[in-house]
């Protein structure tokens, strides 16, 4: 899955290790925790996302759930609303031949950030988060978590 448009890759991109872990609770729901998380960078901007993945194992294909938080990479510590965060807990749902991804999009939260460092070798973020999502049957769900974010880049 990608976050952004892609653009064309070239042998002057970075190693890029990603260690990281999101724990959370989500109303209606078991808890999330999670050392599997996706990093992307906008290639056109200073956007990036962590993409968190639960039970990626799973063979009923109805149990993977996760998280999505987008925000400016050089974000500084402090308060943040849904203006300045873009987030969104996932879960899949299943019919007979098919799964979907079912999302409940933040409509009002807040997000505290600690930037601990932005640098060309290493980001890392502290991200405490409570907003309440809403699915497009108006099903909602209360979120609240904390994840650690470190991503390590390095040239070849």
């Amino acid at each position: 899955m990608s976050f952004f448009t892609s653009k064309k890759r070239g042998a002057a991109d970075p190693i890029i290790t990603v260690s990281a872990e999101t724990l959370a609770t989500v109303s209606k729901r078991v808890k999330l925790e999670s050392q599997i998380i996706e990093f992307e960078a906008d290639p056109n901007s200073s956007s990036i996302v962590f993409a968190t993945r639960a039970n990626t194992q799973d063979y009923s294909r109805t149990n993977k759930k996760g998280l999505v938080l987008k925000f400016d990479k050089n974000i500084q510590s402090g308060t943040y609303n849904n203006q300045e965060i873009v987030a969104y807990y996932f879960e899949t749902a299943s019919r007979p031949g098919r799964s979907e991804y079912v999302e409940f999009h933040a409509t009002t939260g807040s997000y505290t950030v600690e930037a601990i460092e932005n640098s060309d070798k290493k980001l890392h973020y502290q991200i405490g988060f409570e907003f309440k999502g809403l699915n497009e049957s108006n099903e909602e769900l209360q979120i609240k978590g904390q994840s650690t974010y470190i991503v390590l880049m390095k040239a070849l």
